[in-house]
């Protein structure tokens, strides 16, 4: 009987050290992406609206335009329609999916939208992204990590 008890305790031991080792640097792990992500989207700039996809047109209609913003001193007002992003249709999501992948804090960029009937041309230089809209886009990027890894 005592051999057995020998063997547990040593297996025992083992799996416990084990388990120490593998699991040290998780922590730091977690840290490490959490920073990665957060300077990822930091790099993307911000412009400064909130949009609202119209189900039954499919067309983004600005829904809020921040106070001080890019948006603002370009001219963006609530309710206009997303027609174009730097000539490209906004309907085209892969086009603008693309295109936004090589813009950052510091680059210009051009919206088309539609108002009152008439299209214009908004043009706008991304600024940094605020530390309270980083902590919502870093937010919804967990929901949406989430959401992915539990289906």
């Amino acid at each position: 009987m005592k051999p057995t008890v020998t063997l547990l305790a040593l297996a025992l031991v083992v799996g416990l050290v084990t388990a120490a080792f593998a699991g040290g640097n998780h922590g730091e792990c977690k840290t490490d992406a959490a920073h990665a992500t957060k300077a990822k989207l930091a790099a993307k700039g911000w412009l400064g609206i909130d949009t609202e996809k119209d189900e039954a047109t499919g067309a983004y209609r600005v829904t809020q335009v921040a106070a001080g913003s890019p948006a603002e001193q370009a001219g963006f007002r609530e309710g206009d329609v997303l027609v174009a992003f730097n000539g490209i249709p906004v309907k085209d999501k892969e086009r603008i999916k693309a295109a936004k992948a090589s813009i950052g804090v510091g680059s210009q960029i051009t919206y088309t939208v539609a108002r009152s009937g008439a299209e214009q041309q908004l043009s706008a230089t991304l600024a940094p992204v605020p530390e309270q809209v980083l902590a919502q886009w870093i937010a919804e990027e967990e929901k949406a990590a989430q959401v992915a890894s539990a289906n």
